[in-house]
């Protein structure tokens, strides 16, 4: 593992794998009806039939009492809760790629925790709105609680930890100052500099799992084809990955987090075909299996997403993939037809400045990990696949691009550079007489000292009047999505009539609680909640016949 020139921790990143989810119960002739049989079997699965998938005559290759699938922050915490908390009970962590490849190795590693419970729960109930019922935000308040006496039980030191701790003195300004208690909220982040053993959560945690090898299996490059169900009782009874079936006594724990890299469900679910900013390995097939088996779902449309983000022209890398990064302070971002079309100051979050206590939320500017103030609201914005980032010399100057990954723009692939606006429009083919009415009222507005159209704030104000000028491609980026199967207080997975699908469990994005508005750290948070929450619940399961 290694830092790029922008601070984010990279691995080298692993072709998505979409794999057809057998099992189940359901024939390959009435999943094709459900438009799931577009991806291929593997060779080794081929002679399996379906029917082996409806766990009556599954010839078991290897047997545990828990299996959890996905080695990020939550499958890691839900194996190292079996191997603390079970008594000796076993467990089975699969890893589809060669090690872990979704949000996890790649996020800042913050971590959500509290202290005030009651007070955490008004303000989380505040801020994920109805869209989660409220005894599963009291359940996860509960665990949020434990998240840092967890770590420190584990082994992590004090002095390895960066203190962020919930202020209970004041307001703070950590996500929504606007909203009562925020100030309940809190941060576990170790520390990024210095001389400590660990400079991420994630490493910590792998660290605690190898040391759990006896009773921990880790099996990586292991994909889960199938869970595999009771035909008569609908039980989940195991899982069928890399080829073999495994059977899980007391139940399987979902941890395969979002679908960012599936350009198909990001199209249905969200609207945007967006460009993720962290691993390739979330794709989805964890979603595809949980609805063979009759799972409901919910907050598909959710996620830190999307915002337009600068990409070289041929569209193949950001310029950042710090989720705070924006330049567009210094330029203006137009659609395809040359018009301005939302609040163009955008970022995952670049909101910090603008916040403040006891001001009025639907007035407010800035991206809060993706979601923005429209209309009133905060929402989604449904973005076009391509967009258009718009400045002059003077922006260029003052940092359009940062001069750290490029002093030469053009030359080396980041822009297109005209000597007149007319000329930028011909070269990203918009309509020049749109594009020049459009810069034309932005430089009004700039002189005013007001943006008349979408209230960006004063300080991001600055013409486009030097020439050359120049245009930078822009495209929706997104961390994570959340969405996935309903997830009850006790992390079971529920089907459409509420009722849990026995055995079965999930943590961590795949179905996460965050439905509306998120607050920073939470993903992480819920990590460590609901991965010890579905664990302890599985564990309390007597083990399936």
């Amino acid at each position: 593992m290694s830092e790029n020139k922008n601070g984010m921790r990279v691995g080298k990143p692993l072709a998505s794998r979409r794999s057809f989810v057998r099992g189940a119960g359901l024939a390959l002739a009435g999943a094709a009806a459900f438009g799931l049989a577009g991806c291929a079997q593997g060779s080794e699965n081929a002679g399996r039939s379906t029917a082996a998938n409806q766990g009556s005559d599954v010839s078991w290759d290897e047997e545990y009492d828990v299996v959890v699938v996905g080695a990020g922050i939550a499958g890691i915490t839900a194996a190292i809760t079996v191997a603390e908390e079970g008594e000796g009970a076993s467990c089975l962590l699969l890893e589809k790629d060669a090690a872990p490849n979704g949000n996890s190795p790649f996020c800042a590693g913050w971590q959500l925790y509290i202290d005030d419970v009651d007070g955490a729960v008004v303000y989380l109930n505040e801020l994920i709105g109805e869209s989660t019922p409220e005894d599963v935000i009291e359940a996860f308040a509960v665990e949020l609680k434990e998240n840092r006496t967890w770590l420190l039980g584990l082994g992590a030191q004090e002095d390895w930890l960066e203190p962020y701790p919930p202020d209970p003195t004041g307001k703070s300004t950590k996500e929504y100052p606007e909203m009562p208690n925020d100030n309940t909220m809190g941060f576990i982040l170790f520390k990024t500099e210095g001389d400590q053993p660990y400079y991420h959560i994630n490493d910590f945690l792998l660290d605690v799992l190898n040391d759990r090898s006896d009773i921990v299996t880790y099996k990586k490059s292991t994909p889960m084809e199938s869970l595999i169900q009771d035909p008569f009782t609908k039980a989940i009874v195991g899982v069928e990955a890399g080829g073999k079936s495994y059977r899980a006594k007391r139940g399987v724990i979902m941890c395969t987090g979002g679908f960012e890299n599936d350009p198909e469900m990001l199209r249905d679910y969200t609207g945007v075909r967006g460009y993720p900013y962290a691993g390739k390995g979330n794709t989805g097939d964890g979603h595809r299996a949980c609805m063979k088996v009759g799972a409901d779902f919910w907050h598909m449309h959710g996620g830190a997403q999307y915002w337009l983000s600068l990409r070289d022209l041929e569209n193949t890398k950001f310029v950042s993939t710090l989720f705070s990064f924006t330049s567009k302070q210094h330029g203006i971002t137009v659609g395809v037809n040359g018009r301005r079309f939302y609040q163009d100051f955008d970022a995952c979050s670049n909101y910090s400045k603008y916040a403040a206590p006891d001001s009025d939320l639907s007035l407010n500017v800035g991206y809060r990990h993706g979601i923005t103030q429209f209309g009133g609201n905060w929402t989604h914005l449904p973005l076009p696949e391509k967009a258009w980032f718009v400045f002059d010399q003077a922006g260029l100057d003052a940092g359009a691009m940062p001069a750290e990954v490029s002093k030469d723009p053009v030359a080396e692939g980041w822009a297109l550079k005209a000597d007149t606006i007319e000329e930028l429009a011909a070269a990203t083919e918009m309509p020049p007489d749109e594009l020049v009415k459009t810069v034309g009222q932005w430089n009004e507005f700039v002189e005013r000292g007001e943006d008349l159209a979408f209230y960006r704030p004063a300080d991001t104000l600055t013409p486009i009047a030097t020439s050359p000028y120049y245009a930078m491609l822009c495209v929706p980026a997104l961390l994570n999505t959340d969405g996935g199967p309903v997830r009850s207080a006790k992390g079971e997975i529920l089907d459409p009539m509420g009722e849990p699908i026995e055995g079965l469990f999930s943590a961590g994005e795949f179905g996460s609680v965050w439905g509306h508005l998120y607050q920073g750290a939470g993903n992480v948070g819920e990590c460590g909640a609901f991965g010890r929450i579905s664990a302890r619940s599985a564990l309390a399961r007597s083990e399936s016949a």
